[in-house]
């Protein structure tokens, strides 16, 4: 899938305001303002990214971890999985997962709202698990952001885009290479 997803990556024509694409969709050095464009259209890729049903061929590894030899009926089983390509239950499943992402990344928020986001995420993981949808730990820990979220505020105030932004910031300062208690005055100098 990951092949497919940079493919998708590739094909899109981004619009002109667009200036700063990471060089890769899997590369490391992607900075926090390239990802945030990424976001948007990131959904939409790894639905093209899984569209080949690959459910099956991950039950059938776990199946081979947990059992060397495993029966004719384990192997039935495993075949029978399918996930649901209704682009309908995909599409309403989208929907509330960017309403739930919308209410929960909000700069202000209320613990009515913090549960309303957080409901709405439960929802949607739910569904796509009823839909047989491949789905990674995150999802998990997802569930226990209504927690984190009312013990330490908003998620705006305690993401990490503004770090990486500045760490951006004072990478690109040219320091000519000083050391020895220099460097620092550069780059607050330049802060």
């Amino acid at each position: 899938p990951l092949d497919r997803l940079e493919e998708f990556f590739c094909r899109i024509i981004w619009p002109v305001s667009v200036a700063c694409l990471p060089p890769s969709v899997t590369s490391s050095s992607s900075k926090a303002d390239q990802w945030h464009l990424h976001i948007s259209v990131l959904f939409v890729g790894l639905f093209v990214a899984w569209e080949v049903d690959m459910l099956c061929q991950r039950c059938l590894e776990i199946l081979l971890s947990e059992s060397a030899d495993p029966n004719q009926e384990q192997l039935d089983l495993v075949d029978s999985f399918t996930t649901d390509r209704s682009i309908r239950q995909h599409y309403s499943t989208m929907l509330e997962f960017s309403a739930a992402i919308q209410i929960l990344s909000s700069c202000s928020i209320s613990p009515r709202e913090v549960e309303r986001g957080c409901a709405a995420l439960s929802r949607v993981c739910q569904s796509w698990g009823n839909m047989g949808v491949h789905m990674t730990p995150y999802f998990h820990f997802a569930q226990h952001f209504q927690h984190q979220m009312l013990q330490f505020g908003p998620c705006y105030s305690t993401w990490a885009f503004p770090y990486e932004w500045n760490n951006g910031f004072l990478g690109w300062t040219n320091h000519n290479n000083h050391k020895g208690g220099e460097l620092e005055c550069t780059m607050m100098q330049k802060w």
